[in-house]
């Protein structure tokens, strides 16, 4: 028998079970510092992360260390599960001053530096360590893009391998095509949009924040996500069926405005950027390993049925997502920037085979 939703978030929530709690993207929770303590320099920072996950358990850990550090003079004052509006009214908010950080997903990226979106491609990073190496190498031209468009890139991260999630089994392209697929896409994802519009799959724009309710109402019954993430916003319990198949990478990057950052000295940016990266680093490895539970337990406790897509489908679908790359050029990213990242995946494939 399937359990409550609310014994599958205590199940995988709960520390005591699984003792992962201590650590972000794209993609949500609230542990705000108190009001007294605010101090010289309060970054405010908004995420749509929910209250005990582990972006916001790391985002915290982040904050206390930043204070700890600096005696109390460098401080986070954290706008959790979306209050601060979605990511677009984030963005605005921070060009207004309102806000000055937040880690966002793809869609906040798309605002500030679309190239950066090229990471959640279809079908173009096999493993984890691919993402890294090529992430890693890129560093530098990253920071340098991100400060050319007015934000200090504090850390990149990953939200996982997104899945199939739907309420009939999919195992080929036609299964997606079927008219009684309502497949999610946020309104503003072009690579998502034109991923499913070469494969001739149907979607329903929503924002982030506007799922739950859509799936309640039967709006929605198909959507890619993370395994992690169909738990943390409590998606999972409206399917009965994920398709093994890793459709991308969901990306994220928490970032502060320049502005704000350059109105600190240079010792507090100095101790802001060290405890970013170390923060970050935590949680990447963090975010992986709880996919890892998040599908076991939507498995064993949801009653999520795995299925497998066809091997000719793999195929026609890989070919779709080989297409939508090249359609993306000029619109997205540059040529150059493609070439160099498919450089760098041919380069690491040959050292490790």
């Amino acid at each position: 028998m399937t359990p409550k939703k609310t014994d599958l978030v205590r199940r995988v929530f709960n520390p005591d079970h699984l003792k992962f709690a201590s650590v972000f993207l794209i993609i949500l929770g609230m542990l705000c510092l108190p009001l007294t303590s605010f101090a010289a320099e309060s970054i405010k920072f908004a995420t749509l992360a929910p209250k005990g996950s582990t972006w916001m358990n790391n985002f915290d850990a982040m904050g206390k260390a930043l204070r700890s550090k600096t005696d109390g003079e460098l401080q986070i004052r954290f706008y959790p599960n979306g209050v601060q509006g979605d990511e677009l009214d984030v963005i605005r908010k921070m060009r207004a001053g309102l806000l000055h950080a937040g880690a966002m997903t793809a869609t906040g990226l798309g605002e500030i530096q679309e190239e950066v979106l090229i990471f959640q491609l279809p079908r173009l990073f096999e493993t984890y360590e691919e993402l890294d190496y090529v992430r890693d190498y890129l560093r530098e031209d990253l920071d340098k893009a991100f400060m050319d468009a007015g934000y200090i890139l504090l850390g990149m991260g990953d939200i996982g391998y997104y899945y199939l999630f739907s309420n009939q089994p999919i195992r080929t392209i036609a299964d997606l095509q079927s008219p009684s697929v309502k497949m999610w896409a946020r309104p503003t994802d072009k690579i998502a949009l034109t991923f499913y519009k070469n494969a001739e799959i149907a979607t329903v724009p929503r924002e982030v924040t506007q799922v739950l309710s859509s799936l309640y109402s039967g709006q929605l019954n198909t959507l890619a996500a993370s395994p992690y993430v169909t738990i943390a916003l409590q998606w999972y319990d409206k399917f009965k069926y994920m398709t093994d198949l890793p459709v991308n990478v969901g990306v994220g990057a928490t970032v502060i405005t320049k502005e704000k950052f350059d109105q600190l000295s240079p010792e507090q940016q100095k101790v802001l950027r060290e405890t970013a990266d170390a923060s970050q680093d935590d949680l990447i490895q963090n975010i992986r390993k709880d996919n890892e539970r998040a599908l076991e337990a939507l498995q064993k406790k949801a009653g999520i049925q795995v299925v497998e897509f066809e091997g000719d489908s793999r195929e026609a679908w890989d070919a779709i997502a080989m297409q939508t790359h090249k359609e993306l050029v000029g619109e997205i990213y540059s040529q150059e920037f493609l070439d160099k990242i498919n450089a760098l995946l041919e380069e690491y494939r040959k050292s490790n085979r």
